[in-house]
């Protein structure tokens, strides 16, 4: 079996979480000596230090992994959900939730240390260990890890802030207190200059590495993370100009990627293996989160009434209504825009089967392991409804990334692995469909050797996917870009940043539709109002920050 993408799923096992304590506006404490001298517990465990931050995810809960719950892809069941305070107005400087600013700089101050004292490490001692030649073919590569790295926590950083401070050397407590946010350009010229310089240098596949270990970086890796930098850069919230110049930079390094993927490995999979025990081996992966066995994330998305299910991620009648029909391309929300009397009638016949794979339906059976597998009831009164505490409150529940076959059960439990998609390459032929569509004008212009049309094409005509093609151009192909974008990508916390970057806030998130179904089966759909502010494309500067460093200024409006 290849084990040949990065996918950070052994990481997830050896990877001390508290080493890391730093963050950019404090010195590092680390013994020099100890960590320099020593291999497997010094430099090593160091450089896994800075890959756990990429674990360090918005919530401490695995229930809340997803943003989904902050756009109009899906509604957290319980009220008490830290995602909720995105749209309910509990969002501040002074509350910021999002640990993106702590965990960033934290990495970025180990990495910054680790490069000037690379020359310092010295594990000659070691040289009668039968490891020794293992551990020194490890330490070639890790500078160019860690620099991918930093690249990557600068990448967040940019989308979540915008400007901020450009840190490419280990601060001083004066230092880091003085100096200031640097402009977004520099930041996204900072993170494609180090891709450029690193890819090279890694491998395309561990295979050939000592130890095959899977949870490192890889070119591929890089060259995707360079791609959707640039593509954010061209996007209206970092390019208000419109220039297309960005779009055209952002179309050549998508094409650069889908040009070389069966060199690389690369090949798209069926839809509904790119989440399960053995997803990690999926040959569509490109960089991805693995977690070792366990059955939390089916405990906090299990629908109310499974045992032990807490809901969590509840699909909205929104995006089920982006699903399309199968025959001819229209949307479940066009054929069928009001009330719906499912006892009659099945809307759900024909959709596009990406919608099964994503999203539990009333008389879906599910989970799908035999001692819990049972009729699922979203009616008002059902087993797995309200009046109960907790069920779902748009009328459906999450399928995707949930595995049907742990069982959750008070009694003899079942565990499985995880792995949490970050790039994969069909976000790339989507990317490259809209820098192309963005750089030439048009959906049908062969400039770059592909069009828009047929890279998203690419996508809707696998084998197990199979939907009408796209042939629209101008806005009308925008409009179902964006639709086919948010059902591709769904659940992978892609919307969450994709309306930012278009600046489409109000348009898309200012609302949301849910579904209520009676007991008679009338599926009625209602609309929920949600906080939405301007100020809310860019994450507020963390208060604490700026009371540290009066050097520092706040984004617009927060």
């Amino acid at each position: 079996m290849k084990l040949d993408r990065i996918i950070l799923f052994i990481l997830a096992c050896v990877i001390p979480f508290s080493c890391a304590d730093l963050d950019y506006t404090e010195e590092n404490t680390r013994d020099e000596e100890w960590t320099y001298e020593y291999f497997e517990n010094g430099i090593k465990n160091m450089v896994f230090d800075v890959y756990a931050q990429v674990y360090n995810n918005e919530f401490e809960s695995n229930s809340a992994y997803f943003l989904a719950g902050a756009t109009d892809e899906a509604q957290y069941a319980l009220e008490t959900g830290a995602v909720n305070n995105y749209v309910n107005g509990g969002w501040s400087a002074a509350n910021p939730y999002s640990r993106t600013w702590s965990k960033c700089y934290t990495a970025i101050a180990d990495v910054c240390m680790f490069l000037e004292k690379l020359d310092e490490a010295d594990i000659t001692e070691w040289q009668y260990n039968p490891d020794y030649p293992k551990w020194v073919a490890q330490m070639e590569l890790f500078p160019y890890e860690l620099r991918f790295l930093r690249a990557y926590f600068y990448f967040e950083l940019l989308r979540a802030y915008g400007d901020v401070p450009l840190v490419t050397t280990t601060l001083t407590n004066a230092q880091a207190n003085n100096i200031e946010r640097t402009p977004a350009s520099q930041i996204v010229q900072f993170i494609v200059d180090e891709l450029d310089e690193v890819a090279p240098h890694l491998p395309v596949s561990y295979l050939t590495e000592v130890e095959s270990e899977i949870g490192r970086a890889t070119r591929v890796a890089a060259y995707a993370l360079k791609a959707r930098t640039l593509l954010y850069a061209a996007s209206p919230l970092f390019n208000p100009s419109g220039d297309q110049s960005k779009w055209a930079d952002a179309a050549a390094a998508c094409k650069f990627i889908l040009d070389n993927a069966s060199t690389w490995g690369l090949k798209l999979s069926a839809y509904g293996s790119l989440w399960g025990h053995d997803a990690f081996f999926n040959p569509e992966l490109i960089f991805g989160l693995g977690r070792g066995e366990n059955n939390s994330f089916e405990m906090a998305n299990y629908p109310v009434g499974v045992e032990n299910g807490s809901s969590g991620n509840c699909p909205t009648q929104t995006l089920v209504d982006q699903y399309e029909y199968q025959d001819n391309g229209e949307t479940f929300g066009q054929r069928y825009p009001g009330n719906i009397n499912l006892a009659a009638e099945d809307p759900y016949e024909g959709l596009d089967p990406r919608f099964a794979l994503t999203v539990v339906k009333n008389g879906d059976e599910w989970p799908t392991n035999g001692s819990q597998k049972k009729a699922i009831e979203t009616f008002t009164g059902g087993f797995n409804a309200a009046p109960k505490y907790g069920a779902t409150p748009t009328g459906y529940y999450l399928k995707k990334y949930v595995d049907g076959s742990c069982v959750t059960t008070a009694d003899n439990q079942t565990t499985r692995r995880h792995t949490w998609i970050l790039f994969r390459l069909a976000e790339i032929y989507l990317d490259y469909a809209e820098a192309v569509f963005h750089a030439t004008g048009s959906a049908d212009d062969p400039t770059y050797g592909m069009t828009a049309n047929e890279a998203v094409n690419v996508l809707r005509n696998r084998a197990d996917i199979q939907m009408p093609p796209f042939t629209e151009d101008g806005e009308a192909w925008v409009k179902r870009y964006e639709r086919e974008r948010l059902v591709e990508l769904a659940f992978e916390n892609h919307r969450f940043w994709d309306v930012r970057r278009w600046k489409k806030g109000p348009q898309y998130f200012k609302s949301v539709q849910v579904a209520s179904i009676s007991s008679s089966l009338q599926l009625t759909r209602t609309t929920v109002n949600r906080q939405w502010d301007d100020k809310y494309y860019f994450y507020p500067i963390p208060q604490s920050e700026l009371k540290k460093n009066p050097h520092l200024t706040q984004n617009p409006g927060w």
